[in-house]
C-alpha cells in the first residue's frame, strides 16, 4: 500500500470540487489504460460521505496498489495548477496515522467510480466505515483551538451515533480495535471526551 495525503499550503475543498478531481484522475487512468483504486480519509470523508461538514481543508488519501505510475503525478499536478492547489497536495503523510490492524474488506467500503457517470471507470474511491474512521479521530483528538476541537467534538458525536457508541467506555472499546496501545493508556481521550461533554459517564 502507498499512502497518501495533503499537507502544505492550506486548501480549501468542498465536496463538488473534491468530486471533479476525482473525474480528472479517473479520465486520465482511462487515457493511459489504466486503473487506480484510493482509499481516502480524514474531513474529506465527512465532508462527501457522511454530510457532516460544509467543507473541509484537507484531503488525506491512501491509494491501494504497488506504487503511483508516472501518469498520476502528471494528473495530480494537473489538478493542483487548475485549481490552485500546491504541487505536493498528494503525499505520504498519513501512513503515519492510519492502524495496521485496519483490513482493506471489512474496515473499509465502496464510495463512488470515477469519472461519474456510465463507464468505464479509471478510479475507485473507497473510505473507511464509520467506526474505523471514530476509531482515527479519537487517536488524534487534541485541544489547540477553539474552532478545532468544536469540529472535532461534532466530528465524533456524528460519528459516534452512526455506531451506536454512545458512551465514552464504548468510544475507547473501538479506539482499542484498531490501537490497542493507544487505548490501553487512552486517559487522555477520555479526559477530552468528558470536557467536551461528549457523552455522560466514564471510561
Amino acid at each position: 500500500m502507498v499512502e497518501s495525503g495533503i499537507s502544505g499550503a492550506i486548501v480549501k475543498f468542498d465536496s463538488e470540487t473534491l468530486l471533479n478531481a476525482f473525474d480528472d484522475i479517473g479520465r486520465a487512468a482511462l487515457e493511459e489504460s489504466s486503473h487506480i483504486e484510493l482509499a481516502i480519509y480524514g474531513g474529506a470523508v465527512l465532508m462527501i460521505v457522511g454530510n457532516f461538514r460544509y467543507v473541509s481543508e484537507d484531503v488525506d488519501m491512501a491509494e491501494i496498489a504497488d506504487g503511483r505510475p508516472q501518469w498520476f503525478f502528471k494528473a495530480t499536478q494537473a489538478i493542483a495548477d487548475k485549481n490552485g492547489w500546491p504541487s505536493d497536495w498528494i503525499n505520504d503523510a498519513v501512513r503515519f496515522h492510519l492502524s495496521p490492524l485496519a483490513d482493506r474488506t471489512t474496515d473499509h467500503v465502496e464510495f463512488g467510480s470515477f469519472p461519474r457517470g456510465v463507464g468505464p471507470y479509471g478510479l475507485d474511491v473507497v473510505v473507511p466505515t464509520a467506526e474505523y474512521m471514530l476509531a482515527l479521530k479519537l487517536r488524534s483528538i487534541r485541544l489547540p483551538e477553539p474552532d478545532i476541537v468544536t469540529q472535532d467534538a461534532s466530528d465524533i458525536i456524528n460519528l459516534a451515533t452512526v455506531v451506536k457508541a454512545d458512551s465514552i467506555e464504548k468510544c475507547i472499546a473501538i479506539l482499542g480495535k484498531y490501537f490497542p496501545k493507544t487505548a490501553q493508556g487512552a486517559e487522555k481521550q477520555a479526559f477530552l471526551l468528558k470536557r467536551l461533554n461528549l457523552f455522560s459517564g466514564a471510561a
